[in-house]
């Protein structure tokens, strides 16, 4: 980024971290057949003026100018950043990183407005941006060059070729390649493995034995669930997405996403919302999760206060302080009525990284996020955070802990059942999230009746469907 289209102040919640390192430019050998990589990467005059010859070691042309990004940092901060920072800068120490950590995303706002925005941001967190209006209005870079790009391990192979399947699929917003997702957001049902052995609890394999020991474990004094109810996507994406698809295949989610006729009131989706009100029929939950936080409820997880919470892969990290000794953390997938897909789980890919049309230094933002995909990035990621990446390989035979190991196998047996769809309408349509999400909440901690949750879920559906002034999107 030059001179003249620095950024504005940083509001208080962000901090900014500026580094300027020389530490030798690794040599650029050969030349790499990208199409349109220098031009159609470098929108910005400085870039495009400053870019230098591509190549495998530098598809993109970097050379010179600064960096400006922006990610949501929640409190526990982002060091895994400052590794890619390093392996950035041995290759480019010409080049300026400007890395803004924030608590709240929506500080990104007024520079979208002004024509400021930065070079590369971080869309997970507090506050993120509505990705689907972004590209609408043609305010998002596509991706295509940087997938096509080779590969920062290999040159033989490109960036795409080099991740696990579902990164393209996850970024592709209105039939454009927007977002790059590289962690991979696995939701599984944990329990304290010591707790299960103390007590004799087995984990079950089936819905109707996942209520048995439900009630075995209310009988022993403990409450079977906790869960967030101030945010009504963890029991979604953790209990109620998986349980339709295990009762009628994935094509359920399909037919949602797609905003077909009725697609609320499939059986399946009627099946999974008659089997998840049991748990406020048999008084399954613990008292008080409406108002309750995700790290609230899952430190009254740790306090057994409750034996079950859906939680996606990163819970380990995000709760490292709070977990007591002897605590042993293991998550497994949901299970399930039809025991052929009781491996089949959520794991979508997530933390997705998008780069503005107006950023200044788009090549250096592509190249930072090569940088990201390498193995050695993984796997320091996968060191910080105990969470798994979209980098095939980077993972293998990494030993971190006894959550991150029942995380790993629970990705891989899902993958042998099949493919993981990611359901699309919360970021299509995040109108109609916010309302079936209501309604879910309503059905399992209210007095809504089944009836009413699908009729309520396919109202909304269907004034999305019918409203022209929303852009509509298929799968």
């Amino acid at each position: 980024m030059s001179a003249e289209h620095c950024p504005p102040p940083v509001p208080p919640t962000a901090a900014r971290s500026t580094r300027r390192t020389f530490l030798g430019l690794a040599g650029a050998l050969g030349a790499v057949g990208l199409s349109a990589c220098a031009t159609s990467g470098a929108p910005g005059a400085d870039a495009e003026d400053s870019a230098a010859p591509t190549s495998p070691e530098n598809p993109f042309g970097v050379s010179g100018g600064a960096l400006n990004a922006f990610v949501f940092d929640g409190g526990g901060g982002v060091p895994h950043l400052d590794f890619t920072e390093e392996q950035f800068l041995e290759k480019h120490p010409e080049v300026e990183t400007d890395i803004v950590r924030a608590e709240d995303l929506s500080t990104l706002q007024p520079r979208f407005v002004g024509g400021t925005p930065p070079d590369l941001f971080q869309n997970s967190g507090a506050g993120s941006l509505d990705i689907t209006s972004l590209t609408a209005n043609d305010q998002l870079a596509s991706l295509e060059d940087l997938l096509a790009a080779p590969s920062w391990d290999d040159p033989e192979i490109t960036v795409e070729e080099s991740l696990n399947p579902g990164v393209r699929e996850a970024g592709i917003v209105d039939g454009q390649l927007v977002g790059l997702n590289t962690a991979q957001y696995a939701w599984g049902i944990w329990r304290d493995a010591a707790l299960f052995e103390e007590k004799g609890w087995e984990w079950p394999t089936t819905w109707d034995e996942l209520m048995s020991l439900s009630a075995d474990i209310k009988a022993d004094g403990i409450y079977p669930w906790a869960f967030t109810g101030m945010h009504a996507n963890y029991f979604d994406e953790g209990v109620f997405v998986p349980l339709a698809a295990k009762i009628g295949g994935q094509d359920v989610w399909r037919a949602v996403d797609d905003l077909e006729d009725g697609a609320w009131q499939q059986d399946a989706i009627r099946e999974a919302a008659e089997a998840v009100l049991q748990l406020r029929t048999d008084d399954l939950i613990l008292p008080g999760v409406a108002q309750m936080t995700h790290v609230q409820s899952q430190t009254a997880w740790l306090n057994h206060e409750a034996a079950l919470i859906p939680v996606g892969a990163w819970l380990e990290n995000e709760m490292r302080s709070a977990i007591p000794e002897g605590f042993r953390m293991t998550a497994a997938a949901l299970p399930s009525p039809d025991p052929e897909r009781a491996d089949l789980t959520p794991n979508n890919p997530g933390a997705g990284w998008f780069v503005p049309a107006a950023a200044a230094h788009r090549p250096a933002a592509f190249e930072f996020l090569r940088a990201l995909l390498s193995k050695d990035s993984a796997r320091h990621y996968a060191e910080q955070t105990n969470s798994v990446t979209m980098v095939a390989g980077a993972h293998d035979d990494q030993q971190l802990s006894e959550a991150f190991t029942t995380i790993t196998d629970m990705i891989e047996r899902s993958n042998r059942v099949e493919p993981w769809q990611v359901v699309r309408f919360p970021t299509w349509y995040p109108s109609l999230a916010e309302e079936t999400r209501a309604a879910l909440m309503a059905l399992i901690l209210g007095d809504l009746d089944v009836d009413g949750f699908l009729t309520r879920c396919q109202t909304k559906a269907d004034q999305v469907a019918d409203d022209d002034a929303i852009a509509k999107q298929t799968r």
